[in-house]
């Protein structure tokens, strides 16, 4: 559902996916500037991902082919 709020926990959740987005960036040493040279499109949109913002799977899997992983590798352990 477009718009919904999502609670305390979740919040948490996406906070984890975020930081596992930007551990998998920064292990590559890229800045989030130079994400757009590797193909992705705006980088202030992927600044929002790994801020914790709430993502759709089809971003999920875009995020995981730039840094050519699974989505479910980005996901494990969390």
């Amino acid at each position: 559902m477009a718009g919904k709020s999502v609670s305390g926990e979740e919040s948490k959740y996406l906070k984890k996916v975020g930081a596992k987005i930007r551990s998998l960036r920064t292990s590559k040493g890229w800045t989030l500037e130079q994400v757009e040279e590797h193909g992705w499109n705006n980088w202030q949109h992927l600044q929002k991902i790994e801020s914790g913002k709430n993502i759709t799977l089809v971003t999920l899997k875009r995020v995981a082919a730039l840094y050519k992983t699974t989505p479910g590798k980005i996901l494990e352990d969390l």
